[in-house]
């Protein structure tokens, strides 16, 4: 009776009567005892539950020397805070300031388990993108940032899709041929980033039925020839028609939005390495299984080439693309390309043929139109 006074007494928005009770003087003072020992446990919890070692430490002051320049001290501050950061705060924090140092490979080193482990935490992955890039690992930095930006921003996704129709738009239109290329459709997004899609019913339609055969006095066993047979209604004469469709598109078709952005990017890239002697880059666009022109083998191919882009002097290529189809999984680029160094300058019509190999887009032919 006792306890349960006290508890009342403790949580009653209004002062309890104590009359209502009977209590002589040895049980106020036991009243009282309870009381003041339960205020005291509610206070050290209070207290626990704000302690220092459970309160979040930010990397702020690390930062603020960063702005202002004072790397070297920042790199010292961040070793001092290590055991009061986060472990991918004090990563991150530190990786800044080696990478302001040009410590590529450092910088690397800590922040590639942290991307590997979330790819969508886009600032971790623009310091990892950076570090590749200072290591010369532009293709790696450029695929590190696209994944990170295409899996966690639904805005850069639209985006994405509305660069690879104007680009479906502009090929088109330099050809002087009608925009095959479906619109793209732009999706809303939750708060966590996901695409919401609303997937659209899909009717299946029933074959045409094939126009009536013409009245002929052809021999009986022509006209057999066309007529299905009454016992099998599923077999009919329309089977093929699809098989043709298919085929036909196949032969000269239009490569999807997203294929036409990653080939555009590709033959700039290509473009650019070749300009500038970027030896390296230059033949990593070529699939191991390229197939050189003019009978040679791709040992030699490869040497050749070796050669002469790496040949001293200063060169500039310029291609404009005329055509872009895709035919049994390969796309092949038509473009006209203007080639000018200190002895040769030519203006000719080549093609690329490109195959996705594992998700990367390679060359395998290379030949003049």
């Amino acid at each position: 009776m006792l306890e349960s006074t006290g508890l009342i007494a403790l949580f009653h928005p209004m002062p309890l009567n104590l009359t209502e009770v009977p209590l002589n003087r040895g049980s106020k003072y036991c009243l009282t005892y309870k009381l003041l020992q339960l205020l005291h446990g509610t206070v050290l919890l209070c207290f626990l539950g704000a302690s220092p070692a459970s309160a979040y430490v930010t990397p702020q002051p690390v930062e603020s020397l960063l702005l202002k320049g004072d790397t070297k001290a920042a790199l010292a501050q961040t070793e001092s805070m290590k055991k009061d950061l986060s472990p991918i705060d004090y990563a991150n924090t530190k990786a800044t300031a080696l990478l302001m140092l040009g410590r590529w490979q450092d910088a690397a080193n800590l922040l590639e388990p942290y991307y590997e482990k979330d790819r969508t935490n886009l600032l971790v992955a623009n310091n990892y993108a950076v570090a590749l890039w200072g290591m010369d690992k532009k293709d790696q930095a450029r695929k590190v940032l696209e994944t990170a930006l295409n899996t966690s921003s639904p805005a850069y996704r639209s985006l994405r899709k509305i660069y690879s129709a104007q680009a479906a738009e502009a090929y088109a239109k330099a050809l002087n041929e009608k925009n095959s290329a479906p619109a793209p459709i732009l999706l809303a997004a939750s708060s966590s980033g996901a695409d919401l899609v609303d997937k659209p019913v899909v009717v299946a339609q029933a074959p045409k039925a094939p126009p009536p055969a013409p009245a002929s006095t052809s021999a009986p066993t022509q006209v057999a020839n066309v007529q299905a047979p009454k016992t099998s209604p599923v077999a009919t004469p329309v089977v093929e028609a699809p098989a043709a469709t298919v085929a036909a598109v196949e032969k000269d078709a239009t490569p999807s939005p997203q294929e036409l952005e990653t080939i555009n990017a590709n033959m700039s890239d290509w473009v650019k390495a070749w300009s500038s002697k970027n030896v390296k880059s230059y033949l990593a666009f070529y699939s191991p299984s390229f197939s050189p022109d003019k009978g040679l083998s791709y040992s030699d191919w490869l040497e050749q080439r070796k050669q002469r882009v790496a040949k001293p002097g200063a060169i500039n290529v310029e291609i404009s693309v005329m055509k872009v189809v895709k035919s049994k999984g390969k796309i092949v680029v038509t473009f006209r390309q203007k080639y000018n160094s200190a002895n040769v300058n030519t203006n000719s019509v080549k093609a690329l043929e490109w195959v996705n190999d594992k998700g990367t887009w390679l060359i395998v032919r290379e030949f003049n139109k």
